[in-house]
């Protein structure tokens, strides 16, 4: 009689255990679906970090002249003249900051040349100094990096539309092509065909 009661309290001991085991199963699984949840948030956000800085465009730029470390170095798309020559180790001590445009934005293969002080005095001419300028070497006028002078030289163009050209620079980023010089007024088809004789979009 002792033995039976021996072997039916071991199948209920048997069977308690059991179902504590199933329970502790089933209640531990949910734990292991999150951490997987979990690991895979983090490796998508991981994924979309690696895709977001491919995307991102690069350019290559030559500095030259006046500053520390002269070269060529590769920027992030719209950066600016001040980034590049704070990458460059910043100006040397002979440099000639004044005839610089810090905000200009830069654009893939820009040659940036930084002048010595007195360099273009005296009616001297460095062969360097012209690629600051918005004029290339074939005479064409750059409507996105010219001055006010040198936009007056463009037929079609006076000092009121050559400002305005300036303004829409600031505000607007670059030109793209000519039809967008309609956008800042006074300026037609017909004036556009005579500013295209004389000007570029770099």
């Amino acid at each position: 009689m002792k033995d039976k009661k021996k072997i039916i309290g071991s199948i209920i001991i048997v069977f308690i255990l059991a179902v504590f085991t199933v329970i502790g199963y089933v209640l531990s699984k949910p734990e292991k679906t999150n951490i997987n949840e979990e690991e895979i948030f983090v490796e998508n956000v991981k994924s979309t970090e690696k895709e977001n800085s491919k995307s991102e465009k690069e350019i290559t730029v030559y500095v030259n002249g006046e500053v520390k470390n002269p070269g060529v170095y590769k920027l992030n798309e719209n950066s600016r003249v001040e980034e590049l020559i704070k990458i460059s180790g910043g100006y040397s001590s002979n440099a000639d900051t004044g005839k610089l445009n810090l905000a200009k934005k830069l654009k893939d293969e820009d040659y940036i040349y930084i002048e010595k002080k007195g360099e273009n005095n005296g009616g001297t001419n460095n062969s360097a100094a012209p690629t600051n300028s918005g004029i290339s070497a074939e005479g064409k006028v750059d409507l996105n990096t010219a001055s006010k002078e040198e936009l007056k030289t463009i037929p079609g163009i006076g000092d009121v539309t050559a400002q305005k050209i300036l303004d829409y620079r600031e505000k607007q980023g670059t030109f793209k092509n000519f039809e967008d010089l309609k956008a800042i007024g006074r300026i037609g088809d017909k004036t556009i065909e005579k500013i295209k004789e004389k000007a570029e979009i770099r």
